[in-house]
């Protein structure tokens, strides 16, 4: 009978000290929770948060990239609207000077100095073609040509596009051709306001025809302009969803992954109660007695 006491007793010292044990594991859990501010350090302590946790971390990696691709094709657009603005504000003078040109009152020597300032004009469209963006031509597509056009108003660009990616299965359109802004080939601005300035010198009777080419022209330009006033509304839009989209994230990756203090400071204390209680009670379990040593 003494052999099974001693049997009992032993088995309860070693029950009591896996309970200790166990509890002062869940209080180092719970103090490194509180002190980290984190749920968890380790991925074998919840797996399925961790899981959760990672597949957020890379859906806010991804939706950082594409804010940043907006930002990016904002100020693409942003540089060529204020291009293109000053484009079309030059080629409405020119239709003026057109007009002037061509009444009967002009004389030849106002016509020269209309002239002159279209050779103005002439040269402020060629800096405006060639302006550059993050080191390369702005209106050139995705071409690595120097200049846009050369001194002879010829298209040395692409027409590629360059897109801004959103996300995997959208993308939104970041800039213009020069193209789309001053024309194609024979019929651009460049060729079209080299004909004026010789015509109203040499030829004033074929400033109709001038006119006519310079309103599509002006009709190009102004289309350039809402173009791209609507792609950066659309690129406002998509940064104002990719911002809400961050805090979605932020918010549903702090609820996985971050510790709740007031919840977790209570099961602490809880714990900390139970685990003195427990001390206690193990001490006066394990506290040998006289009829411990007689047996």
């Amino acid at each position: 009978m003494a052999l099974i006491d001693r049997i009992s007793t032993s088995s309860q010292h070693l029950q009591s000290m896996d309970s200790l044990s166990a509890t002062q594991y869940r209080l180092a859990r719970l103090q490194e929770q509180v002190s980290s501010g984190k749920a968890f350090q380790r991925a074998s302590e919840d797996p399925s948060a961790v899981q959760s946790a990672m597949k957020l971390s890379s859906a806010q990696k991804r939706n950082a990239q594409a804010a940043l691709n907006i930002d990016t094709g904002l100020l693409r657009l942003q540089t060529a609207q204020i291009q293109v603005d000053s484009v079309t504000e030059n080629l409405l003078r020119a239709q003026s000077i057109v007009r002037q040109g061509q009444l009967a009152s002009t004389t030849a020597s106002e016509r020269a100095a209309l002239a002159a300032e279209i050779d103005v004009i002439l040269e402020g469209l060629r800096v405006a073609a060639n302006s550059d963006f993050a080191g390369r031509q702005l209106f050139a597509g995705t071409s690595a040509a120097a200049t846009a056009y050369d001194s002879s108003g010829n298209y040395l660009g692409d027409t590629n596009q360059v897109l801004a990616r959103i996300d995997s299965d959208s993308t939104v359109r970041t800039e213009l051709n020069g193209t789309e802004v001053f024309g194609v080939g024979a019929a651009n601005a460049f060729a079209t306001l080299t004909s004026i300035s010789s015509n109203l010198i040499n030829d004033p009777g074929s400033l109709a025809a001038d006119e006519t080419a310079l309103n599509a022209n002006v009709a190009t330009a102004v289309n350039a302009q809402v173009t791209i006033a609507s792609r950066i509304n659309q690129l406002n839009g998509l940064g104002q969803l990719i911002a809400d989209k961050d805090v979605s994230l932020t918010g549903a990756l702090s609820n996985v992954q971050d510790t709740d203090l007031m919840k977790t400071i209570m099961e602490l204390t809880l714990e900390q109660t139970g685990y003195q209680a427990a001390l206690q009670a193990t001490a006066s379990v394990m506290q040998p007695s006289l009829m411990d040593f007689l047996r």
